[in-house]
């Protein structure tokens, strides 16, 4: 997942308030990152930017609503990347 833009940042984090469990970033050095702490958030976004390739970090959640929550913010930002000419898995 690639974040270009601060609208794309404030639409994640939305995304992620709406969450109701923990939400996991585990970055590929294995350091992990509670996404709903806001110390920890900022951590894991500035990891996210760091690190924007297909091996970057992953989301992980126990929760298949925040599961599903995650799934649609992503499939929306294909969409958005696909409309502009790119594509980023």
């Amino acid at each position: 997942m690639i974040i270009r833009n601060e609208k794309e940042l404030t639409l994640f984090e939305e995304t992620l308030d709406r969450c109701s469990d923990t939400i996991w970033l585990i970055a590929p050095c294995g350091k992990q990152y509670n996404m709903k702490d806001p110390i920890e958030r900022c951590l894991g976004i500035a990891e996210m930017l760091k690190s924007q390739d297909v091996d970057g970090p992953e989301l992980f959640t126990a929760s298949y609503g925040d599961e599903m929550r995650l799934f649609e913010f992503i499939s929306t930002q294909k969409a958005c990347e696909n409309t502009a000419g790119t594509i980023t898995l």
